[in-house]
């Protein structure tokens, strides 16, 4: 299982880009920067887009890569989230307003989206994968994802955007395997409460919820803010923590 990391940031600037992954090239898990960091072919291999939550920095580019392969392919592109996503971004993003409906574009019998509703705990079968969406601490609805490769067995978990939590990680140390975690790190230690009240981890916090995983695999830290990356790189050293990794933006990890 291929995991790139398009974008790994919690802001954005000319070189920080907002939260997007791509598993196999065809399935990304959020969009905050899909048209950013792919090109219009690779763009166009993507057929499944997993929403963790309703936040900007990850669905901005939503809509541009929709407009972008507008009339350019046979089947549309499939949004699978909860369904208290899939109203906000029908209701504040896709709303005729703030950018077209594309779920009735070109028309409602061949739309170039489709928002598909998925359960917390419910396993979706896509391609070769599984995923497995989970409820995180965040300060909207938000699912963390687990995907699994049925053929390999391999399994990544996503946490997506969370604060101190419980549940992802009772189902994490159910699971018989783990190879890789990309986990929520937004804020520095002395900014713990903006970080609690928004929804966020510290690396104290970040240290403190890792103690409850039992499986020994990769840690890839995500969502730093940009203005705080040189402070949080050496906080997040300085836990000691195995398979720790920071600057996950634009690595490449085969699982």
């Amino acid at each position: 299982m291929k995991v790139e990391i398009l974008g790994a940031y919690g802001g954005s600037t000319d070189t920080s880009f907002l939260t997007s992954f791509l598993i196999d090239d065809f399935l990304a898990v959020d969009a905050g920067c899909l048209t950013q960091t792919l090109n219009l072919e690779n763009q166009a291999k993507i057929t499944d887009i997993l929403i963790s939550h309703t936040h900007l920095d990850h669905t901005l580019s939503l809509s541009f890569l929709v407009d972008n392969m507008f009339g350019l392919r046979e089947e549309p592109i499939r949004i699978w989230s909860g369904e208290e996503m899939i109203s906000g971004m029908r209701l504040h993003l896709f709303n005729d307003v703030t950018w077209p409906d594309f779920s009735v574009l070109p028309s409602a019998d061949k739309p170039s989206l489709t928002f598909n509703t998925v359960g917390e705990g419910q396993t979706i079968r896509l391609r070769h994968l599984n995923v497995t969406p989970i409820w995180v601490n965040h300060v909207v609805p938000c699912f963390a994802f687990f995907v699994e490769c049925t053929e390999t067995g391999a399994c990544l978990l996503y946490t997506a955007d969370t604060t101190s939590t419980d549940r992802v990680w009772k189902v994490a140390n159910e699971r018989p395997r783990l190879d890789a975690v990309i986990v929520d790190c937004s804020f520095p230690n002395d900014m713990e409460d903006l970080a609690r009240a928004s929804g966020h981890m510290t690396p104290r916090l970040l240290a403190q919820d890792l103690s409850k995983l039992s499986h020994d695999c990769s840690i890839l830290v995500y969502h730093i803010k940009p203005m705080f990356e040189q402070v949080m790189r050496v906080q997040l050293a300085e836990l000691n923590l195995k398979n720790l990794m920071v600057g996950i933006q634009g690595r490449v990890f085969e699982l």
